[in-house]
C-alpha cells in the first residue's frame, strides 16, 4: 500500500536558523519529485528484529538537519524517508544519512551513506540494514565497534569487546583503547562558545528531536541579573545566531519543561515575578505564541522533576501541591497534556522518598532516585508506572544524596555520584555508578565500574548519540559515559568555569551549557557547545 505524500515545511524563523541548507523531512511518504529520497530496506522483520527505526540526516561536519523515527504500527520495510531540498540548497551539498534499527533500546542493525543534493532534482539513496548476526556457533561474525550492539554474541558491545581495540568507535577520530572509546593521548570533546544569548541563570533548555523545533536548542524562563523571572523564548542551531522566537505568556522561573513525542514543547508551573506560583501550563507554538491551560484542580509546581507518562506528564518532588494544601516534596501528580482536558491533573500519591534527587524515563515508566541536597541520603527508588501506580523500586547498595540521574536508553537509567552515606555516619563524595534496567514490569539495579574520581554534586545529560555528559558543581572535571561499553572517559573542560547554567543534550553527538555566570559573577550571554570529537 502506498503512503500519500505529506510535505512538511519549516517556518520562516526556521529558515533563518538554517542558512546553509533547507530540508524538510517527509516521513514514510510517497516519493516526491525533488530532493533526496532515502529508501531503507533489509532482511529484518518489524516488531521481531526491531521495534524502532530512526533516520538521521546531517552535514558531513555532523551538524544536524533532520531526524525521524518510526515505531508501532508505522514500522515497515522498505520504508521511504524523503528530504525535500529548498531554494537555498547549494548545488553539490553532501548529506550524510544513517538508519538505525533498535530493539528494546539496543541497536541491532545500522546502515549509512551519503548523497549529493541538487536544487530541483530528485535522487535516491538506498540503505540496506544488514541482518542480525547469528550466535557464535552459527559462524564467526565480526564485532562492529560503532553501533552499540553485540554483533558477535559474546555479550560485549563496541569497545568493551577486545576485538575492537585500535578500531574506530565514533565519528570525529575516536578509537577503542583498553575497552574505552576515546581520543588518543588527550581528553574527548571540542568546546565552542556561542555568543548572543539572553543573560539569565537556571533557564529551561530543551532540544526536541521531532516537530517544528527539531534540531534546535530552545531556551526560555530562568532569572535575570536582578533575580526576576524571564519570559523570552529563543532558539539556536550551530552555525547561526540565537533567534528570539517570542515569549511565554507569563515570565517563569523554576518551571518544568518537556519535549513531547508529537514535536510539541510544554512549560509547566514555576514562579512568577511576584513570587507566587503560576498555576498553568503552556504549549509553545512555532509562530512564537503559546496556548495556555490552567491546571484543574489548581496545582502549584516549582523545581519539580518532570517526565512523560504516555501522552501525559508526571511531576514529582520539588515543591508540589494541589491547592489549598501546602507544597511537599514527596508526592507525584499526573497532568494531561492533550485536548480535551489539557491541564487536568490527578494526585498519584506519596513517594517512599521524602525528597527525590533525580528522575528519568525507564522504558514506559519514570524512576525517582536518591535524596535531594541537604535532605539526607537515601538508597530508595520509586517507579511510577504508565498506569499511574507508584511502586517501590530496587534499593541501591548505598544511600546517596544528590546523585545525577539520566535516561541512557529505552529501559535503562544511569545513577552517578553524589554523596554517599558512610557506615560510621556522615557523607562522603561518591564515585559509584549504577544502572537501573527495566524488563517488563521488573526493575533491577546493577553496579558499574566506578568513575575515575568522586563527583559530589554531579549533573548529567544525554547527547543524541547515546553518550552521557557528566559534570560536577563541586569541581571535579567533566567526563563522558559511553552507554555501549559502559565506561567513562575524561571530557574536555570548558575554557572558563561557570555556575547556575543548564545542561541539555543535542539531537546528535553534542551537549550545550546555557546561561549561568562566570568567575566574575556576571551573567553570561554565551552558550557552550561540547561535541564528541577529538581536538
Amino acid at each position: 500500500m502506498e503512503v500519500p505524500a505529506c510535505p512538511l515545511h519549516y517556518s520562516a524563523p526556521m529558515r533563518a536558523a538554517l542558512p546553509i541548507l533547507l530540508l524538510a523531512l517527509l516521513v514514510a511518504c510517497e516519493k516526491t519529485p525533488e530532493g533526496l529520497h532515502v529508501v531503507v530496506s533489509g532482511p529484518l522483520t518489524p516488531r521481531v528484529h526491531f521495534d524502532r527505526l530512526s533516520v538521521v540526516a546531517s552535514l558531513p561536519d555532523g551538524a544536524p538537519l533532520a531526524l525521524s523515527t518510526l515505531e508501532g504500527d508505522a514500522l515497515k520495510l522498505p520504508a521511504t524517508f524523503n528530504f525535500e531540498s529548498g531554494p537555498t540548497t547549494p548545488e553539490g551539498t553532501r548529506v550524510s544519512v544513517r538508519a538505525t534499527a533498535e530493539l528494546a533500546g539496543i541497536v541491532r542493525s545500522t546502515a549509512s551513506g551519503e548523497a549529493t543534493l541538487s536544487p530541483g532534482t530528485g535522487s535516491t539513496l538506498e540503505l540496506t540494514l544488514p541482518p542480525i548476526s547469528a550466535p557464535p556457533d552459527a559462524g564467526m561474525p565480526t564485532e562492529a565497534c560503532d553501533n552499540g550492539a553485540d554483533d558477535d554474541g559474546d555479550d560485549l558491545r563496541d569497545c568493551a569487546d577486545p576485538d575492537c581495540d585500535g578500531r574506530g568507535c565514533q565519528p570525529g577520530g575516536l578509537t577503542c583503547s583498553s575497552g574505552v572509546c576515546s581520543c588518543a593521548r588527550t581528553t574527548t570533546g571540542i568546546v565552542t562558545e556561542h555568543p548572543g544569548f539572553t543573560r539569565r541563570t537556571a533557564p529551561l533548555a530543551l532540544a526536541p528531536s521531532v516537530g517544528p523545533f527539531a534540531g534546535l536548542l530552545l531556551v526560555t524562563g530562568g532569572r535575570d541579573g536582578a533575580g526576576r523571572p524571564l519570559a523570552t523564548v529563543e532558539t539556536f542551531t550551530p552555525g547561526a545566531v540565537p533567534t528570539v522566537r517570542g515569549a511565554l505568556s507569563v515570565a517563569r522561573a523554576e518551571a518544568a519543561g518537556l519535549a513531547l513525542a508529537d514535536g510539541g514543547v510544554v512549560v509547566l508551573g514555576g514562579l512568577r515575578v511576584d513570587g507566587q506560583h503560576e498555576e498553568t501550563l503552556e504549549r509553545l507554538e512555532p509562530d512564537g505564541g503559546s496556548t495556555v491551560r490552567f491546571f484543574s484542580p489548581p496545582l502549584t509546581a516549582s523545581g519539580v522533576l518532570a517526565g512523560r507518562l504516555g501522552p501525559d506528564a508526571v511531576l514529582a518532588g520539588g515543591q508540589l501541591a494541589q491547592r489549598p494544601l501546602p507544597p511537599t516534596s514527596d508526592t507525584a501528580v499526573r497532568v494531561k497534556l492533550e485536548s480535551p482536558g489539557s491541564g487536568d491533573q490527578t494526585l498519584l500519591g506519596r513517594l517512599s522518598l521524602s525528597c527525590p534527587a533525580g528522575g528519568a524515563a525507564i522504558g514506559d515508566a519514570f524512576v525517582l532516585v536518591g535524596g535531594c541536597a541537604g535532605r539526607g541520603a537515601s538508597a530508595r527508588t520509586d517507579v511510577v508506572e504508565p498506569s499511574g501506580l507508584i511502586g517501590v523500586g530496587p534499593s541501591l547498595p548505598v544511600a546517596l544524596e544528590s546523585p545525577a540521574v539520566v535516561e541512557v536508553s529505552s529501559g535503562r537509567a544511569l545513577v552517578v555520584g553524589g554523596r554517599e552515606a558512610l557506615p560510621s555516619g556522615g557523607l562522603a563524595p561518591s564515585a559509584r555508578v549504577f544502572l537501573l534496567e527495566r524488563a517488563g514490569t521488573v526493575v533491577r539495579v546493577r553496579e558499574l565500574a566506578a568513575m575515575d574520581v568522586p563527583r559530589a554534586s554531579p549533573r548529567a545529560t544525554r547527547a543524541g548519540n547515546g553518550w552521557v555528559y557528566v559534570e560536577d558543581r563541586a569541581g571535579a572535571g567533566p567526563a563522558w559515559f559511553d552507554s555501549a561499553s559502559e565506561r567513562f572517559t575524561p571530557a574536555t573542560p570548558a575554557p572558563t568555569p561557570r555556575t547556575g547554567h543548564t545542561l541539555v543534550g543535542g539531537t546528535d553527538a553534542r551537549v550545550f551549557a546555557v546561561g549561568g555566570s562566570g568567575p566574575d559573577g556576571g551573567l553570561s550571554d554565551t552558550a557552550l557547545e561540547v561535541q564528541v570529537r577529538c581536538p
